[in-house]
């Protein structure tokens, strides 16, 4: 019962930027923008922050095999922390923390706050967090409309993702990769599954 009031508390503590959340573009939109693109998987939730193990830096490096990604408290814009599990793979485009607003860091709630300096925060407005599964990126990756984090698009390999960041991919293939025909996609991997064998 006493957890309600000190989170009450805290978010009224939080700086009161109002958020309204305008769409920022699917990926390919806001990669140029951000300070850190990760692949990685989520080894840990604590109040609004993840835990990911890095498995790939696209773009920047932390320098840590661990980082810490802070989400939505207050009216932050931030990705909701519900959309995500322990265990799940993502790539993110993050922003680096590098100032605290005041009050934005309450240590008796270090779980709950705007971050850590050195940490990273996810934007919840646009492509910022694609999943990954098996090697294949899901999501609004490129020319999706305002909210669509299911598009219709086909999933492409995370190394076209990675080329595209680097610059070794332009838009056009990039988009192209998420129109190949699905029958297409479905014949290439069992093909590859039965070279597996």
């Amino acid at each position: 019962m006493r957890a309600v009031p000190l989170l009450l508390l805290l978010t009224l503590s939080l700086p009161s930027f109002a958020c309204e959340c305008l769409w920022q573009g699917s990926f390919a939109d806001i990669s140029t923008q951000a300070d850190y693109i990760s692949r990685g998987s989520i080894i840990q939730i604590k109040g609004n922050s993840i835990d990911i193990e890095v498995q790939d830096e696209l773009k920047g490096t932390s320098y840590r095999e661990q980082v810490r990604i802070w989400l939505k408290t207050g009216d932050l814009c931030r990705a909701e922390v519900e959309r995500f599990e322990v265990g799940e793979e993502w790539i993110f485009a993050l922003n680096r923390i590098d100032t605290i607003p005041e009050g934005g860091f309450n240590p008796m709630t270090p779980n709950i706050s705007y971050g850590r300096k050195g940490d990273y925060s996810l934007p919840g407005c646009g492509g910022y967090f694609l999943p990954v599964s098996e090697d294949w990126v899901f999501g609004p990756i490129i020319d999706t409309t305002k909210w669509d984090f299911e598009p219709k698009l086909t999933p492409v390999l995370a190394r076209i993702i990675k080329g595209y960041v680097n610059g070794d991919i332009d838009r056009a293939t990039l988009k192209e990769a998420t129109q190949v025909d699905p029958a297409l996609r479905e014949l290439m991997i069992n093909t590859r599954l039965h070279i597996k064998r």
